[in-house]
């Protein structure tokens, strides 16, 4: 014989009402490998410009003669959101952007730690297993977010031994992501940005007195992004340039890259870059710092 008091059948029912309320989110959730090619991010501007002339990005785990390697592996958790306000929800899209960020960071370690070359470059998804390929990368696409999971080895090596790459002056070590100086132009001159409506001008010219660390991002369908100080949000990366690169890509601007870094124009122009003409009405603008 089963007693049920009124208290246990109420208990029951409200545990029913809870399993059917987070069943369907269970059976929703999803987690989506995917293999993709390395190439495309590499064409990303803001991934040129974090690499430089100077850093070797090596995907495999071959470890290349000639290279002196300053660690041991190092981990890389890239993540980025799909943007749903725009362009970019597709998995492929947000895995690139995953991609670019693990990148950035790696590069970050690299010059930080007086490193010309990342090599060793596997996937690792959760520390789990290593996908090992030198022209692909694993990614695991959710409903809210994407994953690429590395790990990797920072070297130096000798670009002058058997290669006629020459090597460029390195960026100040550090932890910020820090591209060379350009030279494009003059950091107090808007004029010559390209891209830009007068709109971005204005705004370019009041972030030139934004206190630093700051940096100003553009991209080539008219969008832009500034960022300075500390993140509003200390979810939000420290890195004033990988920060405005992230609001830039969630304006969903097209080819986002970095202009200027606090008083250095790091921007090269591209050939293959053309300004799109566009109204000041649909040219988005971002603020972000405290």
């Amino acid at each position: 014989m089963i007693d049920f008091s009124r208290k246990t059948c109420l208990g029951l029912a409200f545990a029913c009402v809870l399993a059917n309320g987070f069943w369907p989110t269970a059976a929703q959730a999803r987690n989506t490998k995917l293999l993709l090619p390395v190439e495309p991010v590499f064409a990303q501007r803001a991934v040129q410009q974090a690499v430089g002339s100077d850093m070797s990005i090596i995907f495999g785990a071959a470890i290349p003669d000639g290279t002196s390697l300053l660690s041991d592996e190092i981990y890389i958790r890239g993540e980025a959101r799909p943007n749903y306000r725009g362009r970019g929800t597709e998995d492929s899209d947000v895995c690139k952007l995953a991609l670019q960020n693990a990148l950035l960071d790696l590069v970050q370690q690299a010059r930080a730690r007086n490193a010309n070359v990342l090599v060793g470059i596997v996937s690792y998804y959760d520390r789990l297993a290593v996908m090992n390929s030198p022209t692909q990368y694993e990614c695991h696409a959710g409903t809210t977010r994407a994953i690429v999971d590395l790990k990797a080895r920072l070297g130096k090596i000798d670009h002058s031994v058997g290669t006629s790459a020459s090597v460029a002056a390195q960026a100040p070590p550090g932890a910020r992501l820090f591209p060379p100086a350009s030279g494009f132009a003059d950091i107090s001159d808007s004029r010559h940005i390209p891209f830009l409506d007068q709109q971005g001008r204005e705004a370019y010219q009041l972030w030139l007195t934004r206190v630093g660390p700051k940096a100003f991002v553009i991209a080539e369908d008219g969008h832009w992004a500034q960022t300075w100080g500390n993140p509003p949000d200390q979810n939000l990366p420290r890195d004033p340039a990988v920060r405005a690169l992230q609001v830039c890509y969630n304006l969903s601007g097209r080819n986002c890259q970095l202009y200027a870094i606090d008083s250095t124009v790091v921007y090269r122009a591209s050939t293959a870059a053309q300004p799109t003409r566009q109204s000041p009405a649909g040219t988005a603008a971002a603020l972000a710092g405290e």
